[in-house]
């Protein structure tokens, strides 16, 4: 990772500015960590999702495209994300 670049500056500021937002609005910064931890898991079935999708693309991958073992892998972990956003929907709707 290259620290002097652009890119990474630019990215470093934005992502400082949106961990300002929440002292000034009056939130708990920790209550806020939790809550984006939350939001992760909800978030994580549609990138593997993608993940699935690309991999197996015969155009864009070519001869490099996913085995029968790699996909196995795959869709036990999309299937493991999906319980745990259930588990996540379920936690939040008794926290509410």
């Amino acid at each position: 990772m290259d620290t002097t670049s652009k890119q990474f500056k630019i990215i470093t500021a934005v992502a400082c500015l949106f961990a300002l937002i929440v002292p000034v609005f009056g939130a708990n910064p920790i209550e806020m960590q939790i809550l984006s931890q939350v939001f992760n898991v909800f978030v994580l079935p549609l990138v593997i999702l993608g993940i699935i999708l690309l991999i197996n693309n015969k155009k864009l991958m070519g001869q490099h495209k996913a085995n029968i073992f790699l996909n196995i892998g795959l869709y036990a972990a999309f299937l493991f994300s999906i319980i745990i956003s259930y588990n996540g929907i379920v936690a939040l709707l008794d926290f509410f």
